[in-house]
This record gives C-alpha cells, sequence and structure tokens, in this order.
C-alpha cells in the first residue's frame, strides 16, 4: 500500500514529483523514493514518486519506483493484489525470474508477459503507473470496484498523476478553482462523481479503466481511456433469464447457492489475510463484519485482533453484540472508549486529511486512528455486504413500488410533478422516486438525494449535471434483473463514490490499510448472479448472506435489526458544534464557492425549526463544503479571497 505520483512529459519534473509525493508521507511513511523515466536514448520523459506502507516483503527489494527486465519497465504502484502468488507461479513456469518476494514486481513480470491483458488477471485493488521505456508510453490502471484511487491533470505538455487531489494542488502548476458539476453532484449525493473531482481541471481515472500518455514527443499526449473490467460485466456475465430460473430452482431444492456463497467468501477472505505484518479486523454489531470475523478465524493460522468503537450515547454504540462475536471467535478484542469531547477534538485533524469534501466518512478516521494506535498496519472491513446482498432500504423500496411503472408514464409523472411542489422534503423525495426512468434507478435515488434539483438550484443557480452518477443508466440493461440493479447503482454510485473513497483516504490518513473481503470479483460474480428471492425477506436482512454461514454465527444476529456505524451529529450540531456551524454558514465564503447565501441560511434555519424531515445531513453538507474550501484556499471564482481558516474549527465549551 503507498502513495503515488507522478510527471510524464518534458521539462524539469523532478521538483513537481517531489512535492507531490512528500504530500503523501501520510500513505507511505516506511520508505520513498523517485525515478526519472528514461526513453529511446535516455532522454528524460518524466518522473515517478512514492511513498511506501510495507506490507508485503518488509526488506530493501520492495522499494519503489521498481523496475523490470533492465529498466524497460518501471511502476509506481499503490494496492495489494490477493493471487499475486498463484500469478507468480504460472510466470515461473514460462521462464520469468522473480527477485523479490512481493506483488509489485509480479505486476511488472505479468505486463512484460501479459502486456495490458495482466489487468484482467489481478485479484485486488489497485492504482498505478507503468513505463514502457521502449515505447516511450506510460499507462495509467486503475481496480475494477474503484477500491484504490488515481487522479490526473493536464498543465503546460505534462500529464502530472497522484493518489489524492490535495497532492496534485500541492504540485503548484493547477489553479485551485471549484468545479460547478462536481458541487452540484456533491450536493446532490453527499460526494463527488468521479471522473470529476472538487477541483475543475483534475479528473479521476475511473474504475477499471486504462489510459496510455504518449511521451515520445515534445508534449505528453493523452490517449482516450480503455474500459478493461467493470462491475457492470461481472453482474450481466450471466448465460441470461433461463440461467437465473435455473439457479432459482436449486436454491429451492438444496443448499448449493449459499455453499458455493460460502466458498467464495471463505476464499475472499483467505485471500485478504496475505500480509507481512498482522491483520486485525474491524467488527460492528452487524451480519457483515460478523462474517468476515468468522471466516478470518477459521482460516487464519494465528489469533486475530479485533476492534469496536464504543460510546457514551447507548444508541450509538454496540459493544455488546460485537463483545458476543468476539468471544465465540476467541479474537483479542478491543473496545475502543470515545467521549463526544474526544470525537469532536478529532474533527479538525479529520477535516485536514479529507482529499474532498464529503457527507461520510469522519467515522472511518475516528475508528482508523484508534486501531492504528494499537501499531496496526492492516485490518478488514466488512463494507459491500450491504450494496451485493440487499441490506439496504433501496433494495425494499424497489421491490414495493416496482407495480407503479405498470402505470401510464403520464400518469406517474402528473403525480411527481405535483409531488414536486411541496416544500417537504418528504413528498419531494417521493417525486424524486416516480421520476425514475426504472424503479431501481427510482429507489436508489430516493434513497441517496441529499439536495433535489429544485434545491440545488436555488442554492447554486444552477441545474444539477444530466449525467451524473445519480442519473447513469447503469442497470439499464434488459438482462438484469430489479435487485441487481439496485447493486449496481449502490456499487457504483454510493460505495464507489463515497464509502470506498473514504475509508481509503481515512484509514491512509493513519498509515492503515483497509481491505475489503466482500468487494471482490468472485464474490460479487456470484452475489450478481443470485435469484432476486434470495436477497430479501420478512424480518431477515441479507437472508442468502446469513444462511450462508449461519452455523458460525450466533443465533442473536439473525433477529437484529441494521444498524451503521454512526455519529451523534444531530445533537452535535444542535449543541456542541452549534456557534461554529452557524458562524460558518454566515461566512463571506459562501458566495465564493458558489452558493446563495440567503438559500444556504434556509437550509440552517429549517434544521434548528426542526422543520418535518429536515435531516442534520443537509447543513452539515453545506458545512463541509466551506469548510474543506477555506482549508484549501479554493474558491469557484478565484477573484473572491476565502476568509483565513480559524486555527481551531471546533468548539467544544458551549
Amino acid at each position: 500500500m503507498c502513495g503515488i505520483a507522478g510527471v510524464l512529459g518534458p521539462g524539469e519534473t523532478l521538483g513537481i514529483t517531489e512535492r507531490m509525493t512528500s504530500a503523501l508521507f501520510h500513505r507511505g511513511p516506511d520508505d520513498g523514493g523517485y525515478e526519472t523515466l528514461c526513453g529511446r536514448g535516455e532522454s528524460a520523459r518524466g518522473t515517478f514518486g512514492n511513498r511506501r506502507l510495507a506490507i508485503l516483503d518488509l526488506t530493501a527489494a520492495g522499494h519503489q519506483p521498481m523496475s523490470y527486465a533492465g529498466g524497460k519497465y518501471w511502476i509506481t504502484y499503490n494496492g495489494e493484489i490477493y493471487n499475486y502468488r498463484e500469478l507468480r507461479a504460472e510466470l515461473a513456469r514460462d521462464g520469468l525470474e522473480f527477485h523479490t518476494n512481493g506483488d509489485t514486481e509480479v505486476i511488472l513480470a505479468g505486463w512484460a508477459r501479459w502486456g495490458p491483458g495482466v489487468l484482467l488477471r489481478l485479484r485486488g485493488m489497485f492504482a498505478f503507473s507503468i513505463w514502457d521505456r521502449d515505447e516511450e508510453r506510460a499507462y495509467l490502471a486503475r481496480d475494477p470496484f474503484g477500491i484504490k484511487p488515481l487522479y490526473f491533470t493536464e498543465s503546460d505538455g505534462n500529464v502530472l498523476f497522484a493518489s489524492e487531489v490535495r497532492a496534485l494542488l500541492a504540485s503548484e502548476r493547477i489553479e485551485r478553482t471549484l468545479c460547478p458539476t462536481a458541487v452540484e453532484s456533491y450536493l446532490a449525493t453527499g460526494s463527488v462523481t468521479e471522473p470529476w473531482t472538487i477541483i475543475e481541471s483534475v479528473r479521476a481515472v475511473e474504475a477499471g479503466s486504462l489510459i496510455k500518455v504518449d511521451c515520445s514527443g515534445g508534449t505528453a499526449v493523452m490517449k482516450p481511456p480503455q474500459q478493461f473490467a467493470s462491475v457492470f460485466d461481472v453482474a450481466r456475465d450471466q448465460e441470461g433469464d433461463r440461467a437465473n430460473a435455473a439457479r432459482e430452482r436449486v436454491h429451492k431444492k438444496s443448499t448449493g447457492t449459499p455453499r458455493e456463497l460460502r466458498r467464495a467468501l471463505r476464499d475472499s477472505v483467505s485471500h485478504h489475510l496475505v500480509s507481512d505484518v498482522p491483520v486485525a479486523l474491524f467488527l460492528s454489531g452487524g451480519l457483515d463484519s460478523a462474517s468476515v470475523v468468522a471466516l478470518a478465524s477459521e482460516v487464519s493460522q494465528t489469533r486475530l485482533d479485533s476492534f469496536t468503537v464504543t460510546f457514551d450515547e447507548a444508541e450509538f454504540s454496540e459493544a455488546a453484540p460485537a463483545r458476543i462475536v468476539a468471544e465465540k471467535f476467541g479474537t483479542r478484542h478491543h473496545e475502543i472508549a470515545l467521549s463526544a469531547g474526544s470525537m469532536l477534538s478529532a474533527l479538525p485533524r479529520a477535516f485536514s486529511a479529507m482529499d474532498q469534501p464529503s457527507l461520510d466518512g469522519i467515522n472511518t478516521y475516528v475508528v482508523s486512528g484508534a486501531v492504528a494506535a494499537h501499531d496496526i498496519k492492516v485490518v478488514l472491513s466488512g463494507l459491500g455486504g450491504d450494496e451485493l446482498f440487499g441490506g439496504y432500504p433501496s433494495f425494499r423500496r424497489a421491490s414495493a413500488i416496482a407495480p407503479l411503472w405498470k402505470l401510464p408514464g403520464t400518469v406517474r409523472r402528473a403525480t411527481a410533478a405535483a409531488a414536486g411542489f411541496s416544500s417537504d422534503p418528504r413528498l419531494d423525495r417521493i417525486s424524486t422516486l416516480l421520476r425514475g426512468a426504472q424503479p431501481a434507478q427510482a429507489a436508489y435515488l430516493a434513497s441517496r438525494t441529499l439536495f433535489s434539483g429544485r434545491d440545488i438550484r436555488k442554492l447554486t443557480g444552477a441545474q444539477i449535471a444530466a449525467d451524473s452518477a445519480a442519473t447513469k443508466s447503469t442497470g439499464d440493461d434488459e438482462r438484469l434483473t430489479l435487485l441487481q440493479r439496485v447493486s449496481l447503482y449502490e456499487t457504483t454510485g454510493y460505495m464507489r463514490n463515497t464509502l470506498l473513497r473514504d475509508s481509503d483516504v481515512f484509514s491512509m490518513a493513519h498509515s492503515l490499510e483497509l481491505r475489503v473481503p466482500f468487494v471482490d470479483r468472485e464474490v460479487a460474480r456470484i452475489a450478481m448472479s443470485l435469484p432476486d428471492s434470495t436477497k430479501l425477506r420478512r424480518g431477515i436482512s441479507k437472508p442468502i448472506l446469513f444462511e450462508a454461514i449461519a452455523d458460525l454465527l450466533p443465533a442473536s444476529l439473525r433477529t437484529r435489526p441494521k444498524r451503521g456505524f454512526t455519529l451523534p451529529f444531530e445533537r452535535w450540531i444542535r449543541e456542541e458544534l452549534f456557534r461554529e456551524v452557524d458562524g460558518r454558514l454566515s461566512s463571506p465564503g459562501i458566495e465564493s464557492i458558489g452558493l446563495d447565501a440567503t438559500a444556504t441560511r434556509r437550509v440552517w434555519s429549517e434544521f434548528q425549526a426542526s422543520e418535518r424531515g429536515m435531516s442534520w445531513s443537509r447543513p452539515w453538507a453545506l458545512y463541509t463544503l466551506v469548510r474543506w474550501a477555506e482549508l484549501n484556499d479554493v474558491a469557484l471564482n478565484r477573484t473572491l479571497k476565502l476568509p483565513e481558516p480559524a486555527a481551531d474549527p471546533v468548539d467544544a465549551s458551549r
């Protein structure tokens, strides 16, 4: 696991790369390095930089940037390839040589053997750039689920790339200007939808894509991205409706489907435990993390550590159910008690670590810091279980509202328009539901929309971008079932743009590698091929997942209602954080980032007045956007000067 950066193209690129790489120190405090990239005739064509968090092959042999084949290939790489041992054995049989014991050299050898075809063989999370000296060409690649981040920008004939947007800002080669489309996307969903980023000139390398950068001429020329794999490919790689019907019959007659899922999950967890340093486990009181703990304890050769965060507020604490799971599997269990004061005091550091504004993620920052304080470098999470196995309300909503799409479209649209005239956010949500092109999209939008298009127009004077991830027709393929489509919206929308991004940024802020065994190609293939009836059952959340590992888990998990890991923001904003949020939402920074002051204050006033359906998430999202822009000296219009950031953004004394 690392932080990567680089400059491709002509000129003095080392200094720029050094600035970006230094900004990524927190991602890799164990080692660092740079390499000037040479083309034919030894002419300089750019620079790679790397910060290393040593997880595999802890020796100096794992140093990056790394070369292969006498310097023909160079790589700077961030991630973990869980099947690297199998690939290494296959490549060795083909005569390729190895001088290290890690996965980085396996990627290089695979590239030398198969070229970009190696990308289809990699099982894991990755973002990297490979330089080919003979071709004088670089490649940027990212894993199909988008677990690991990678961003780029073009500047004066160069292509700059890095693991974080803020590292690109540190290059001092780009304007600190907000992207209007990204702001609208953030207001719509609480996070910025890729390929956009919050910075106008920066884009994400999209999940599962490969970008070629030709450096043979006087400038670095980017070629159009090539999609080599996607979650959508996993979902539609079926044999059609007959295969799904056959699975349905098999499931009714036997336990074959749960056994297949159990095997895939066990195999994934086993691969995710591959490490040369100890691996720990996040343990909440829910089914997903308990499943990971159960399977990890079954396959691990050593006793594992598990971590649960507990709170003063009983309604937010999962100490009791987590303790039951830990005792059953004999983990070394750590309960990390966090008071309101300690969590509030962490907020300034969390905002400083935030790479792009996000409504979510501060909880991950808090728990990751607590785990890293125990000298842990790697932790497994249950992220992904809800998206794949039907754990979110969007799945039930889609099933409930599907009959409405049998009505004439004119009736639905008229009802949506009538509901849209109301100022009640709940009716606005109903309007959103009815406007969806199909029930899966409608259910997803109703679950994930933060501000409606009408609200965004009031806040910014602009329409939400038509091709935002909230409205992409990712799941429109007729071969997919209703709940497969919901899974696609959740995995390519909320999971990719919010959960995975925040998990990476906020765990790596503490030099902690977070691994996600559910977000695995084989697990996803099975999950996406299951009939809808296995994902929804009255009274049981994610029934197929529970059935697959029921014999391992405490019976109490069957009836325990689903709860997410949340912090008590509702109370904080009304009490300890009131003056801080109130001050920011009245500051000059509001207009400098393109928000209308009157509309912003109205959102804040409605929350204070406890108006119907008004969640804490709306004023907090606006506060987060303002705070992030101030901390990073970013504005929509550079002629407007942002106020100086406060020395301490939290006043917990109120």
